[in-house]
This record gives C-alpha cells, structure tokens and sequence, in this order.
C-alpha cells in the first residue's frame, strides 16, 4: 500500500455537512485495447468511486486513435465504428454510463485526445484525410517523439468539424452529463505549416506566409486567437444539442501552455465559451500546489467557474495520500467549489483515507438540482415483485447481476414479468442485465410497457460486445406504484436455443427527448400536441448538419429537402415512425452550395426550415 496516514489535523478541519461540491475523477488507461477495463472492471471503479463519495467521473471517449463509442461520424470515414479489437459490438461508453449512473455517478464523456487524433499505427482518420492534418515546417505530420501522434490541423475547417461532429454525436445520442473536449492546442511551436493554416493566415495578413520561426509572438498569438475561435464555435454547437450538457476543459496552466502549445485559455473561461475550467496543477505537494493554485486563480473572472485538477501520480511519483488531503483543503479554504483528480486508478489506494477526512458526507454537484442523478431502481429476476411462468431453470454458470439467473427453452408457454415503483414521470432509460451464451437466441422478446403503449425489443443474447448491462431503450412512464414495465417470454425464440432472464434497470434519463403520444399535462387539461421540425445545426453547415423532429403521435412521415427552385434534391424519411424524437446527419454528398428548404410532412401537417450550405 502506498500514501502515508493523513494525520488528525485534517479529520478535525472537515464540515461534516458537505456543501455543493464537485468531486470529480479522470478515469483513464493504457495504449493499447488490452489495457480497456472490462464491463466488470466498470462495475467495480464505479461502485469504488460512489462508496467513497465522489460525484463525477470523466470517462475517456477518444483516445490513440479510437472514439471508445460506436461512432457514426467515425465510421462513415474510416469504416471502423470503434476500437476493432474490442468484441464485437461493445461500447465502452455506454457501459461506463450504465454503472455510473445506476449508483448515482454524474457521468462527463472525456474527449482526452481533441485535436491529437492518430496514435502511431492507428491511424485510420489519417489514411481517410490525409488532408486534414498538422504538419511541421519540413511538411512532416509526425509530433510527440516516440509517440508517433499525428494531430488535426486546429485551422482546417473540416477537420474541425469533424471533432465538433463527433462531440455532438455523444450529446445527441448519450445521457452523459457533460463534454469535456482536451488537447485544444498545438503539440508544439513547429505546428501549423499545413496547407490549410497557411492558408489561413496568408487570409490575414495580405497574403503573407507563416514566419519560419515557430516562437515570433505574432505568430503564437495568431494560433492562440484560432483555437479561441474553435472554442467559442464547439460551445455553441453542444449547446444547440443539449443546453443542459456542461462544457469543460482541461488545459495546461498558463502562461506554461501558451508559451510552449499556443494555448491560452483564459478567454475561453472569461468570456463564456466554457461552462468551468479544470486547470491541471499537478504538483506532488500542496506547498508546491497552493502558490500555483492562486496564480491561476487570478486569470478567471468567476471562480465559481474553476475546478482545478489536482494529481495522484506526479511524473511517476504517487503523491502521499496526505498531501492529496492537503491540496483538497487547500482549494476549499480558497473558496473553490470543487476540484477533479487525475486519476482513478493511482487514486484507489487513497479512497478510504480520503473518505475519513475530506469526503465524509456526499455532496451534490454544483449548479444542478440535488435529484439530479439518483441511483437507478433495479428488479432482480427473484424479487418478490417479479412473476413468472414454470419451466425456467436456476443457472449459476455465467453470473447474473445478484448471483446467478434463470433460462429457459422454446417449449412450453415461458414468461417473466418484472414490476416496478417509478417515482416519478419523465423518461426513463431501460437496461437489461443481458447474459451472453454462446448456445443464447438472438431474438429475446422484451416487450416494454410505457406510458399507454407496449413496444417489443428484440435482444441478442449471442453477441458478446452486449453482456452485462444493454440499454433496451428510451421510455416514458407515470409516477406509480406496482407498474407493469417489461415481460420477457420464450416465444419463437429459435428451436434449440436458450433464453436467459435476469435484472432489469430504470434510470432517470436527463436527454430532451420531447413528449410522448399522450402525456397528461395537468388534471383535466388538454393532451400535449407537438410537430416540430427544429432548426438544423450547425447552420450555415459544411460538409455536414444535423436534423431534429419531433412526433407527437405514430404516423406516416416524410422529410424531404429541395433546393431554391422547389426541385427535390434529397428524400430524408418516408414511412411510418413511432411518436418521439428522430435526429439524423444530412451529409453535403453531391448537394452544391446554396440555400436549401427542409420540409416535414405528416397528413396535411407540415414544417418546413431553410439550411445554408457553404463552400
């Protein structure tokens, strides 16, 4: 075990009622997919994390090369929609939402690589976009020595775009708490000679090129104001998604970070492009910490904002467990709400001593209401609220969520009913603890009892990459007591195949997913009536933006684009679809800059928006 003994000191200096405060950690791991935590591993951190009284943890989604969720935006450029060494159809974010939440964990999706996009031989956008790439003044795309990191170009339109793309796809379709996009900087000083930076500044500056010495303060200072601009622009792109997402960053201190990366956050933080900032002041003592903590502190307008990052492992050395202590009482004495510390797994040893003297009690995360995130309501398949058929069969070879679970086979009438008491009405996100076998049926019938509707899900119980918890998916329920919520049965689950039963979970979902077919506003009021065709963003758009429509009911619905001679260009959607609400990617293709009109039709409803498609 490593750390010394906090001493008593701290156990006396510590409120025992907890205000406001983020607690948050970086969950991180090594360079290559055997080094990706396991779903159980997941389970484990998560429950560590929350036992211990921590609130928020930042789960790495992009990293060496790979989003760490199945990627549209990645797979429509590379074929790929994921790290391809992982089974087949895991999504490491999903599982690390799943268990953050189910024990009440605010969960931020951590872009830890930004602009660093490629990691030595995996380089799949690279080998798709060459174009999009930094390059050296010898016009080389290879930084970070032994590395081997090739990084976006920070000016490239495109490039940019494709970061702000892939962000947004986790705010569109995650309920994650937060985005936090790093790496928005240059790798170093001899960055930004590619084509489309030179460009660029030729644009400012009467056509004149780049100067060949990296550090001429004219030239950093140029860098530095893109990055700000690509800030602002990211900002505001999450925001139109999901205005209830925090955006952060966590950036090197400064002037450190300006002087040898060209980046200076203080206007992201001051001038409202970040919704906090988490300064990394990783130092292995807190009298080295404090005097840094305060300079920093001097650059940010609203400290409210300023969550600085404190660190376990310095340069590979573990910082004493009472100095960890220290640092944290050192940012609250500082009036700071919070902080966030890198990370996890050089942390773990120092949980429980951190729980005795400055995490005694929970805390609720700043800016949010305290039922924000709540533990999720679980039925286990023995429950006493649980009903089932005969013919299902206890089974302890592949471990259930408490123990073992129960399987069946297509004969005979099989059934399992699971009831729950929801306390309150909205969206739930529904999991099941899905049993992967190699002999399971690829068609569980799941059919989900919501809100005045019943929907069937067919779940694979044959793919490995969904064991453990897998989101079924987005439901509305009532506040009620006793509900009726899911039936699993055994009907034409396949001749010889094996179907398993076990848990199943409800989770507040906090996503703005719209209104559902009917939805009882108030006691005697009318049913809420929504069609809505939003406006598209980012708008004007290049190379590609993103549609959102709302059903209030089940109908047959087209969503069609023309141009501004009223010709259609492009059928979207024709067909019947279930009330909610649809998102989906209106790629550029063969479309030639211009105006363009979206038009959604249902019956003699219609909405209609216009789209500008730059050059």
């Amino acid at each position: 075990m490593k750390k010394f003994i906090a001493i008593l000191f701290f156990l006396i200096s510590v409120s025992l009622t907890a205000q406001p405060e983020l607690r948050g950690v970086w969950i991180a791991w090594g360079g290559n997919f055997q080094s990706v935590p396991s779903k159980e591993d997941i389970a484990k951190m998560m429950e560590d994390i929350a036992a211990h009284n921590l609130n928020t943890v930042y789960v790495d989604v992009w990293r060496y090369g790979y989003p760490y969720f199945r990627s549209k935006v990645f797979y429509d450029l590379t074929g790929k929609w994921t790290d391809p060494n992982l089974p087949e159809g895991r999504d490491v974010l999903a599982d690390m939402i799943a268990e953050g939440h189910r024990v009440g964990l605010h969960v931020e999706a951590w872009f830890e690589y930004g602009f660093s996009a490629c990691h030595d031989k995996n380089d799949d956008l690279y080998q798709a976009r060459p174009e999009w790439f930094a390059q050296r003044r010898d016009g080389s795309v290879l930084f970070n020595g032994e590395y081997r990191w090739k990084w976006l170009s920070h000016v490239h339109p495109q490039a940019q775009q494709f970061l702000i793309d892939l962000c947004q796809e986790v705010a569109d379709h995650f309920d994650v708490d937060g985005i936090e996009l790093d790496r928005v900087r240059y790798p170093e000083l001899d960055c930004g000679y590619d084509p489309a930076t030179v460009a660029a500044y030729k644009a400012d500056h009467n056509g004149a090129a780049p100067p060949t010495y990296v550090a001429d303060s004219e030239w950093m200072r140029w860098r530095a104001q893109k990055l700000t601009e690509f800030v602002a622009a990211f900002y505001d792109s999450i925001k139109a998604v999901n205005p209830d997402l925090f955006v952060s960053n966590a950036p090197i201190q400064y002037n450190y970070g300006y002087q040898n990366f060209c980046q200076d956050w203080r206007p992201w933080i001051n001038q409202g492009y970040l919704d906090f900032v988490s300064t990394q002041l990783y130092w292995p003592s807190n009298a080295a910490y404090v005097p840094e903590l305060q300079r920093q502190m001097s650059y940010i307008t609203d400290l409210n904002k300023f969550y600085p990052g404190i660190c376990s492992i310095a340069n590979n050395y573990l910082v004493p467990t009472n100095e960890i202590i220290a640092m944290i009482q050192s940012t609250r004495n500082h009036g700071l709400r919070g902080h966030v510390i890198w990370y996890y797994h050089t942390l773990a040893d120092d949980l429980p001593e951190l729980k005795q003297t400055v995490y005694q009690t929970p805390a609720a995360v700043p800016d949010r209401p305290q039922d924000w995130r709540q533990p999720a309501i679980i039925i286990n398949e023995d429950d006493s609220t649980v009903v089932r058929s005969s013919g299902w069969t206890a089974y302890s070879g592949i471990p259930g969520f408490k123990g073992g679970n129960l399987y069946c086979r297509q004969d005979g009438d099989r059934w399992i009913e699971y009831f729950a008491d929801v306390p309150q009405q909205g969206w739930y996100e529904l999991y099941v603890f899905n049993i992967y076998h190699w002999n399971a049926t690829q068609r569980a019938p799941y059919v989900i009892y919501s809100h005045k509707r019943a929907d069937t899900v067919l779940v694979d119980q044959n793919l490995p990459g969904t064991a453990r918890w897998f989101k079924v998916g987005d439901f509305y329920y009532g506040k009620g007591s006793g509900q009726k919520i899911v039936r699993l049965s055994n009907a034409n689950i396949g001749s010889g195949k094996l179907l398993f039963a076990d848990a199943v979970m409800l989770i507040r979902s906090r996503r703005n997913l719209g209104v559902p077919t009917a939805v009882k506003v108030a006691e005697n009021s009318q049913l809420v009536d929504t069609f809505k065709l939003l406006q598209n963003y980012p708008n004007p758009f290049n190379p590609s933006t993103n549609l959102v429509y709302i059903l209030n009911r089940d109908g047959f619905v087209s969503l069609r684009l023309y141009d501004v001679l009223g010709r259609e260009v492009r059928v979207l959607q024709h067909g019947f679809q279930r009330a909610g609400q649809y998102t989906l990617t209106l790629h550029r293709g063969e479309l030639h800059s211009g105006v363009y009109f979206c038009r959604l039709q249902r019956g003699d409803e219609c909405r209609s928006i216009k789209l500008i498609l730059l050059e």
